[in-house]
């Protein structure tokens, strides 16, 4: 119930994205970002949904602590976490970035979807606990829409599907000039990466299908299914998105070839960098496992 709440409220801050002036390519005519009002370039409406799904979060944590005399407080790092990943959320969507990405440079939408599908989820992820997601296993395991979980394969290969169609050319450009269907793509892409890092961060024992080192290999894997669609935007030698290559230059120094060559490569060391400290994380708490089952071993052998 807790996790419905705060999760129809992530939803909702999709529909603040930005002002309707400011989100997709709308054939006005902005040369610079001097041309957009405050509230364009800043979102205020995003940032305070962003503030109001965190203290909905901390008021549920506070409450359930009250209610329940058993409770394990969450820790200072989960809450850290999780904060921090709507941080992101709003640095992606709400502020100059956002515009600039889809009005102006690509090198910026990759930077925007490198922190949207990359870096935001597993922040979230980490900052959740399995009471705050219980009720929503219930109901996917009840009408299977989690079945996809059962084989962890399934959700990595469909995001890096869904990630490379939507960088086809075509595709690409018949979505990002409707601020509708761009919108209803930032969301499936979302929903489809959070699936992906599921398996890497599960929420809850019933999630928790790989081993660690299963969960190695799963993140290496990750990183070569995203490698050719990132390849393709690096090596391209002509501009491949008519969004961008007739978008007004503000750089004379970035052209259109050398920004989208520059999104490709943003793009792809960023997951390298956040997969790296993730492949860290995963292996701390492997260690930190083996160390306590020897502990226990040990006390067994005493007795």
């Amino acid at each position: 119930m807790y996790f419905q709440r705060i999760s129809l409220a992530l939803f909702g801050l999709f529909f603040l994205l930005g002002p309707t002036n400011a989100l997709a390519h709308n054939g006005q005519e902005k040369s610079s970002l001097r041309d957009y009002s405050f509230f364009e370039l800043w979102n205020p409406l995003l940032f305070v949904g962003v503030i109001a799904v965190f203290l909905l979060y901390l008021f549920f944590i506070n409450k359930n602590q009250r209610d329940n005399p058993e409770f394990i407080s969450v820790s200072i790092i989960k809450k850290i976490s999780f904060f921090t990943g709507l941080i992101v959320f709003y640095i992606a969507l709400g502020t100059p970035l956002h515009v600039l990405g889809d009005d102006f440079l690509f090198s910026v939408h990759m930077l925007n979807q490198s922190l949207v599908y990359i870096v935001m989820p597993p922040l979230l992820l980490i900052g959740l606990e399995k009471w705050m997601v219980q009720s929503v296993i219930k109901i996917g395991n009840k009408y299977n829409i989690l079945s996809i979980l059962k084989v962890p394969l399934i959700p990595l290969i469909l995001f890096n599907i869904l990630f490379s169609f939507y960088h086809i050319p075509i595709i690409f450009d018949f979505l990002v000039s409707n601020t509708i269907f761009h919108n209803l793509t930032h969301i499936v892409l979302t929903i489809s990466a959070f699936l992906m890092w599921i398996p890497v961060i599960p929420v809850a024992e019933e999630l928790d299908k790989l081993s660690p080192l299963q969960k190695l290999g799963y993140i290496f894997a990750g990183g070569v299914l995203l490698t050719p669609a990132c390849a393709l935007i690096i090596f391209a030698d002509e501009p491949m998105y008519a969004v961008y290559s007739s978008a007004p230059q503000l750089s004379a120094y970035l052209g259109p070839v050398d920004d989208q060559q520059t999104g490709g490569i943003i793009m792809k060391l960023v997951q390298e960098l956040v997969y790296g400290v993730i492949i860290g994380y995963i292996f701390f708490k492997w260690v930190k496992q083996e160390q306590t089952i020897d502990e226990n071993v040990s006390t067994i052998n005493v007795e």
